[in-house]
């Protein structure tokens, strides 16, 4: 995505504030939200392959010093997906913007025809401990239907900041996921 048609989309003048405008629209009115995420998949010309902000944010929003970010390329989020067979639950302990899930996420879409794929066969996981990344993971997972748990939080710790609940209540490929909160501060115990 361009950087002026993101600033126009989400009412921003500063790339910097795309991390808070995009929390505002996630959690806002769910009619809202869905009218924004229709004119971002316009404004993609449709194609929900990747990422659209993965650019935008390398060069700008990254916390590669403090937070050791980096960022997949397309294709080994591709070669992954292929290696797994794409069968089951998908683990993504450092998922970032969600690059990885979108693409495993694309090519299971593309070996089936849309009323063969179902959100809740293929559940996603995911860590993330940047609060920049946040909202744009949910964003990129919700808008693909995509149903599972992300959590805010460091996962070498096991320390969640917040957990996410994503749902696609229609369990429709075509569908966008709710997005809910649940219990923060909360510390996951391993036996």
């Amino acid at each position: 995505m361009k950087k002026e048609e993101v600033f126009k989309l989400f009412g921003i003048d500063d790339l910097r504030d795309l991390p808070d405008a995009v929390t505002k629209i996630i959690e806002g009115d769910l009619n809202d939200r869905n009218d924004m995420y229709k004119e971002l998949i316009r404004l993609n010309n449709y194609d929900m392959s990747h990422d659209w902000f993965q650019e935008l944010y390398e060069s700008e929003l990254s916390e590669r010093k403090q937070k050791k970010q980096d960022f997949t390329p397309d294709s080994l989020g591709i070669l992954c997906s292929e290696l797994t067979g794409q069968h089951g639950h998908l683990h993504e302990p450092t998922a970032g913007n969600g690059s990885m899930i979108i693409a495993d996420w694309w090519q299971r879409c593309n070996k089936l025809i849309p009323w063969e794929h179902f959100p809740s066969q293929h559940m996603v996981t995911c860590w993330e401990l940047s609060s920049r990344s946040i909202p744009i993971l949910l964003l990129n997972l919700s808008i693909r239907g995509i149903m599972g748990y992300v959590y805010h939080g460091d996962v070498l710790e096991n320390e969640i900041k917040q957990k996410y609940i994503l749902l696609n209540q229609r369990d429709d490929t075509l569908a966008f996921s709710e997005i809910i909160k649940a219990s923060a501060n909360m510390k996951i115990v391993q036996k």
